[in-house]
């Protein structure tokens, strides 16, 4: 498992309450993702488990979540990044009583590995954020606004981040982090 260095997040307390699933996208979150950060910084998030990070396989992503949110005993919180987003969504329509609510980010376009069909297209019962950044070569924005207002999330714009990854350089993310403490306390 990667890991970042430790430093608690003020946060990871009130995420407590609720137990976090870090659910990353393909070929995982390396050392420098955002999520792995997180991941170090909220007290008992823990990471889906895949045997193969590099096939892009919703059942097995699916399943990976659902076997995490079996051992939770309260709803999680689900921190989605990438194809890991989509899976998420999948998951809030199949079992919304496991999930308290959907962080997404940058969801990968479902078109690009046939997988539109799988999604929910009408809007979630758990409360869910869904943040796109305006030049993601995995996803236009304006077609992440579509699947937002598709799955009744509130949908964040961000300029300039990419795939809001390893590559955009931004660390642990701040600002990401205060998106999620805004979905959390709105809990």
């Amino acid at each position: 498992m990667l890991t970042a260095p430790t430093r608690q997040h003020p946060l990871g307390h009130a995420l407590a309450a609720y137990p976090a699933l870090i659910v990353p996208g393909l070929n995982n979150s390396d050392a420098q993702h955002w999520q792995t950060h997180w991941q170090a910084q909220l007290i008992g998030s823990r990471r889906i488990e895949l045997d193969d990070w590099a096939t892009p396989n919703l059942n097995k992503w699916c399943n990976a979540i659902e076997q995490a949110l079996a051992t939770a005993n309260e709803p999680s919180i689900v921190i989605a990044h990438s194809f890991g987003a989509l899976a998420s969504a999948r998951m809030a329509q199949l079992q919304p009583e496991k999930i308290r609510a959907l962080f997404l980010v940058a969801p990968a376009d479902p078109a690009k590995f046939s997988v539109a069909h799988m999604l929910p297209h009408t809007a979630l019962s758990v409360k869910t954020t869904l943040i796109a950044s305006t030049n993601d070569p995995w996803m236009d924005a304006d077609k992440a606004a579509q699947w937002a207002m598709n799955w009744g999330a509130e949908f964040l714009r961000v300029k300039d981040l990419g795939h809001i990854n390893s590559a955009s350089n931004i660390a642990d993310w701040p600002q990401g982090m205060e998106q999620l403490q805004r979905l959390v306390y709105s809990l």
